[in-house]
């Protein structure tokens, strides 16, 4: 007879449980410590530390997490749910403080991967310089500051040499005063949020000793009383910079110029108004570019040539994607046919705004400019108050020289005169156009009778390419 497994009865079954239960074993704790600290690492850090309570067993295992979330949002909002309503007699502020001050001086021997510090209310400059001091000596692999806006603090002079440091985020809403000597051997992400820059030495010092920096991210920083900045970082790959229009408007900044040299640059988005003056030099491998000029902020006529600069610096790049400010920027531009770069490498543009007529002209002359150009995406589709289809009669009248377009996307698609008469040119003079997909609008794809008319007029239209394809979605 071949082996059976003898299931117990429901009756059996209850007395094995009663009896485990009853013995007190304790299945969990009898696990190994690595097992569960794993087990702790799926924990918030409040609960982790919670387990303590659990048995000795369990009393110290908290110390050794690794990876530390210390949000002052979190804490208040689980201290609110909490039954024991004896500890909400102190400040909130105050016992989160402590919390922390716990937290990382009890941490044993152990490294500390990643360390996530939201404080929102007044601390001293020497408690958080104690906390981000434990945490280079366990060497931290990844800090995320979120300091209180307007306060001035002294982060120690050991964080900017930390050796364990790969990833360093910070949002200060103040100046950073860094010290003379910085090296940070292994950071990789470099993020600063709000902070301001205020010496040229200092600043210079720090973009210039991240030897193996990838990626770096300015969002909102404002650069006072600074006259020139170089950031030559060989090894950057990506690349944010979204400026703040508050801070440029300042007369004190009007005069900074930031120069970045980038060689090995693949990715950059860049949002700016242009009254900080920044030279994008040397970008010869960057493959994608997302460029927002601030098309309402520009108030000098100045500013304009900066946008050229612009274009110039990112010429080497493969796809890009423009928004309807900068297209906006680029229309003020005089003699913009003279000024406007070839980008020889170019395959895919999209326009990030909602086509309007006027914009036919830029256009074209970006289709001259992009002898390899294959992909083109309107992205938002025409804007449906734009009802004059004057420029785009006109724009039928000039063929580009040159249009290597081979698939054509357009989203909300309404079947409009407008549109119609663009699509119209298009098949016509992209002579290797290869396909042209349409994304219906709402209004066009709940009127059957409406799409059968517009699927009926695209096939009457002359095409260049006889192979292009058209698919209505």
């Amino acid at each position: 007879m071949d082996d059976a497994v003898l299931l117990p009865s429901s009756k059996h079954q209850k007395l094995s449980g009663e009896q485990i239960f009853g013995e007190g074993i304790d299945i969990i704790s009898s696990l190994s410590d690595n097992v569960l600290h794993h087990i702790i690492s799926f924990l918030s850090t409040e609960d982790s530390i919670r387990t303590s309570i659990l048995s000795r067993r369990w009393q110290y295992l908290w110390t050794s997490i690794s990876d530390i979330n210390l949000d002052v949002n979190s804490y208040l909002s689980g201290r609110r749910n909490d039954t024991d309503k004896k500890n909400d007699q102190c400040p909130m502020g105050q016992t989160f403080l402590d919390f922390v001050d716990r937290v990382l001086h009890l941490h044993d021997a152990s490294d500390i991967k990643r360390l996530h510090l939201n404080i929102d209310g007044p601390v001293s400059s020497s408690r958080l310089s104690s906390w981000i001091s434990v945490a280079v000596r366990h060497n931290v692999q990844e800090l995320d500051l979120n300091l209180p806006g307007r306060t001035q603090f002294l982060l120690p002079r050991c964080l900017f040499t930390c050796e364990s440091l790969l990833v360093f985020r910070l949002f200060m809403d103040y100046f950073l005063k860094a010290p003379s000597f910085i090296y940070f051997s292994s950071l990789k992400t470099l993020a600063f949020h709000s902070l301001t820059f205020s010496d040229d030495e200092s600043t210079q010092n720090l973009f210039s000793n991240c030897p193996v920096l990838e990626e770096l991210t300015l969002t909102y920083c404002g650069w006072k009383k600074m006259k020139t900045l170089t950031i030559s970082i060989p090894t950057l790959k990506r690349l944010t910079i979204d400026d703040d229009p508050m801070w440029s408007d300042a007369a004190d900044v009007l005069s900074c110029v930031v120069k970045i040299y980038t060689p090995n640059l693949i990715d950059l988005k860049f949002t700016s108004n242009l009254k900080i003056h920044f030279h994008l030099c040397e970008l010869s491998s960057i493959v994608n570019a997302y460029i927002n000029l601030l098309y309402e902020d520009m108030l000098q006529p100045d500013v304009y040539p900066r946008v050229i600069g612009v274009l110039r610096g990112i010429c080497n790049v493969k796809r890009l994607t423009v928004s309807e400010d900068t297209v906006l920027s680029i229309l003020d531009v005089e003699n913009i046919v003279e000024c406007l770069p070839t980008f020889h490498n170019m395959t895919d543009l999209e326009l990030n705004a909602e086509f309007r007529s006027s914009f036919t002209e830029i256009l074209i002359n970006l289709l001259e400019k992009s002898p390899q150009l294959e992909f083109l995406d309107f992205a938002w589709g025409f804007d449906p108050d734009d009802i004059h289809d004057h420029n785009v009669d006109l724009m039928l009248e000039r063929v580009p020289s040159h249009c290597s377009v081979k698939e054509f996307s357009l989203s909300c698609f309404e079947g409009k005169p407008i549109e119609m008469h663009f699509l119209k040119f298009l098949l016509k003079n992209a002579t290797l156009l290869e396909s042209m997909t349409l994304y219906s609008g709402p209004a066009l794809s709940e009127d059957l009778e409406k799409e059968v008319e517009v699927q009926n007029q695209l096939r009457a239209f002359p095409r260049g390419s006889e192979s292009c394809t058209i698919e209505l979605l």
